[in-house]
């Protein structure tokens, strides 16, 4: 069927926009009050839509909406469309303005609920940013965001990385602990015979922080029994609380744990000690004074949430002068 002008003439972007809301809703009134649209335009989107891709994307006998396989593959497609355009027009906002409109920080993931709402207050009223735009993740994550420019400051631990091009700024060093289960009452003097009762559940070798503590033991002789890995502090941490492990970890790695009121027993290591930094990394020359006041502010949040909740091992942390 050969098309019209009217029906040929589509706004891709608005029409993608249309299709998002009614394949989310599966309903063309529900889109519509979203949308602040009515009823009958968004029909006309999604129909001019389907004459452009020559192709059914709703099964409109069936109620509610269903997607037809194309318009399944669009939900895919369009999902990714919408997300680089907003990307691309929230990286010419940045570059367009006189000002920063909005700072992007990349949190370790373990810190990151201790530090969102000090530097939400610190970057809106401290230094006059109007937006602020959190990730969280592991170290490797923040070396990737990094180089792809997607973030302006990473809040990480010992970066692995070259930093020629970057301006590292210490947060804190902190020390780790033996953390095991609020009712173990052996001893905790000697790791072996803790390994006897407990077996060890540690971080997976593909985050820094699992490779560094398998390092440390090595160097230490020490092949201790385990039981089970995880890449986040939440998931180690579960297996200590199940009274069955003990583990390996630092006081920002519990900060959250200890928060949620879940019953440890930290102690000191019954064996040389180590510890890792926390840093903030942004790249050189760019930002001016912001990446010092967010590391500033980030080691006090953190020092100020360590002395409420793990005074037993707050005095450990050392920041910089």
């Amino acid at each position: 069927m050969k098309k019209t002008q009217a029906e040929s003439d589509v706004n891709l972007l608005r029409a993608l926009e249309v299709f998002m809301a009614v394949a989310d809703s599966r309903h063309v009134t529900a889109a519509a009050a979203t949308l602040g649209m009515t009823q009958s335009a968004v029909s006309q989107q999604l129909k001019k839509l389907e004459w452009a891709l020559d192709a059914p994307l709703f099964n409109r006998s069936r109620r509610p909406l269903e997607l037809t396989h194309a318009g399944e593959i669009l939900r895919r497609r369009a999902f990714r469309i919408l997300s680089e355009v907003e990307d691309l027009r929230s990286e010419l906002r940045y570059l367009q303005s006189s000002s920063m409109p909005i700072l992007r920080v990349a949190l370790l993931a373990s810190i990151a609920t201790t530090l969102t709402p000090g530097l939400l207050d610190m970057v809106r009223s401290g230094l006059g940013i109007p937006e602020l735009s959190l990730s969280a993740g592991l170290a490797t994550d923040h070396q990737a965001a990094l180089n792809a420019r997607s973030i302006d400051i990473a809040i990480t631990s010992d970066p692995q990385f070259d930093l020629t091009d970057y301006d590292c700024t210490p947060i804190l060093e902190e020390p780790f602990f033996l953390v095991l289960p609020s009712n173990y009452d052996g001893p905790t003097n000697d790791i072996h015979a803790i390994s006897e009762r407990l077996s060890m559940v540690r971080f997976s070798a593909d985050a820094p922080v699992g490779r560094r503590t398998d390092q440390h033991l090595q160097r230490c002789r020490l092949d201790l029994p385990r039981s089970m890995e995880a890449d986040r502090a939440s998931m180690v941490v579960a297996g200590v609380i199940t009274g069955k492990c003990f583990a390996i970890l630092t006081p920002s790695l519990l900060i959250d744990a200890i928060a949620e009121g879940m019953a440890l027993r930290i102690a000191p290591l019954p064996f040389a000690g180590f510890k890792r930094s926390i840093v903030a990394i942004s790249r050189a020359g760019q930002l001016g004074d912001i990446p010092a006041k967010v590391a500033q502010e980030s080691g006090r949040l953190m020092r100020q949430s360590f002395e409420r909740l793990m005074p037993q091992a707050a005095g450990s942390v050392i920041y910089p002068s």
